[in-house]
């Protein structure tokens, strides 16, 4: 075997375009949650890095104020009101609260110093928000404790969210309490420090409106093609059944598939013209050979009168014309046989055939034939076994089952026709008594022009086109065709076809 494709083709799985689409599917739903995971994970990390960040620059605005809160008195009150907005020209805000030795609740703590400016609504509503979260309770008499983080401080109505405290010093003094707040304001931090989910976040909600855009294009793209080869199919076989009116174009949805279901219509138009054609020339061109040849055949016949009955060789060349004027007759019967196999199978009819009824009225007739040549049909045929296909093919493909039968069996013996079911498929075999075929010529019966029949001197001469026919019609109506030698002898030829 020359020009074999020799490499290993994919499994096809691997080739199923739905398969693909259900993959690139799968991928799409589950790559969001991996990466989801990832990014929030490397959030909290950055998130826990600028918590350490802010929380470090709290320590050292608390420690930089200590030595003036030790010192404290009224009259350097200005002083630490200028230190303060020196240390709040980033964006760090700071709150200076003092709560006199005498008093030992939470209400206690005065505003001393802020930073940015804040006025006295904003310093009663700072106060009041921070007694009522409890972060002033917790500082017992020893003026030590901690207070939680994440918590918003009101900075007026120009920013409802208001500033994140990050850190909290509380120092004691001979004088009493001091508690140094920072905070930050909450555009300048991480979503995770202010109590906002990571999948709230601005960034990560454009990146998921972005990728379910881009996964509703690809998959609509690839569920579109799926759907468009999935109506091509639905059309090819509508017009298997000889549906004249399907149509690929009709039926596509795709625009870079309009172009292939067009040219699709028209190779379905150029085959049904093909099988047109070829039935015309096979009919004209058996008709334009039988004429000459039926003159010719008529020509002899006074020939044969007028030469004397010694003259041998004038006869014998008679004879020979006439024999060959016979083989040229079968051979253009048998050219014309082959032409419109061969048409058929360019558009196989898909009708719903009732087989049982069919194989009943050939056994019928072919019962008295069998007679004639001292042979026996035997047939078993239950009813109600219904194929798809055409009747012809499926007539012809029987008739030349038996013909050959009746060819080989020996007079004397019995054909046998049988019709069975058999897992989906409706399966006829033809059997005869005859000499069988060697193992080795099983397949090569069902060639063309392979023919291993007896000599017929009184008969036409055969072309081996029978079994060849009969494979050729099995596969085209979906089924297959296949010899064996019976036991007990003699050859069997079985035909499966799709129950409809």
């Amino acid at each position: 075997m020359t020009g074999a494709d020799t490499s290993p083709r994919r499994p096809r799985l691997l080739r199923s375009f739905a398969v693909k689409l259900a993959v690139t599917a799968v991928i799409f739903a589950v790559v969001p949650g991996m990466l989801y995971s990832q990014l929030e994970q490397t959030e909290r990390q950055r998130s826990a890095l600028m918590l350490q960040l802010v929380q470090e620059q709290g320590r050292l605005v608390g420690e930089a104020l200590s030595p003036l809160l030790d010192r404290f008195s009224p009259r350097e009150a200005p002083a630490l009101e200028a230190v303060v907005r020196r240390l709040t020209e980033g964006t760090v805000a700071v709150k200076v609260l003092f709560r006199p030795a005498t008093l030992q609740d939470a209400s206690g703590f005065l505003l001393v110093a802020a930073a940015p400016e804040t006025d006295a609504a904003q310093a009663r509503q700072t106060m009041a928000q921070l007694v009522a979260n409890g972060v002033l309770s917790h500082l017992d008499a020893s003026c030590s404790g901690n207070a939680p983080l994440a918590l918003h401080l009101p900075t007026g109505p120009e920013a409802p969210s208001g500033d994140l405290l990050t850190y909290l010093a509380p120092r004691r003094t001979a004088a009493g309490c001091w508690v140094v707040l920072t905070a930050q304001p909450s555009g300048s931090l991480p979503e995770q420090l202010i109590g906002r989910p990571y999948w709230q976040s601005p960034d990560l909600r454009v990146a998921a409106s972005v990728y379910l855009l881009m996964a509703v294009l690809v998959l609509s793209l690839f569920t579109d093609a799926w759907r468009d080869l999935r109506r091509f199919r639905s059309v090819a076989r509508a017009v298997m059944r000889g549906d004249g009116r399907a149509s690929f174009a009709a039926t596509g949805t795709v625009a870079e598939l309009t172009d292939v279901a067009a040219d699709l219509d028209a190779m379905v138009s150029t085959l049904k013209r093909s099988e047109t054609l070829l039935r015309q020339a096979a009919e004209e061109n058996a008709h334009a050979l039988k004429g000459p040849l039926a003159v010719i055949a008529q020509a002899t016949e006074p020939l044969e009168r007028a030469i004397p009955a010694d003259n041998t060789r004038a006869r014998r060349s008679l004879s020979l014309i006439g024999q060959s004027v016979n083989r040229l007759d079968a051979l253009v019967s048998a050219i014309r046989r082959t032409d419109e196999a061969i048409a058929g199978l360019i558009d196989v009819p898909r009708q719903p055939v009732a087989l049982s009824a069919l194989l009943a009225d050939l056994a019928q007739g072919y019962t008295r034939l069998a007679a004639e040549r001292s042979l026996r049909l035997d047939s078993a045929i239950p009813p109600g076994i219904t194929v798809t296909g055409g009747c012809d093919l499926l007539e012809v493909t029987a008739e030349n089952l038996l013909d050959n039968a009746l060819d080989f069996a020996p007079p004397g013996t019995a054909l046998s026709l049988t019709l069975r079911r058999d897992r989906g498929m409706a399966v006829f075999c033809v059997r005869d008594h005859g000499p069988g075929v060697a193992e080795a010529d099983l397949e090569r019966i069902f060639e063309r022009h392979v023919s291993q029949r007896p000599d017929h001197p009184a008969g036409p001469d055969h072309y081996g086109l029978g079994l060849w026919i009969v494979r050729r019609n099995a596969e085209a109506l979906g089924g297959r065709a296949w010899a064996e030698n019976a036991p007990g002898g003699g050859l069997a030829v079985s035909v499966a076809l799709p129950l409809a």
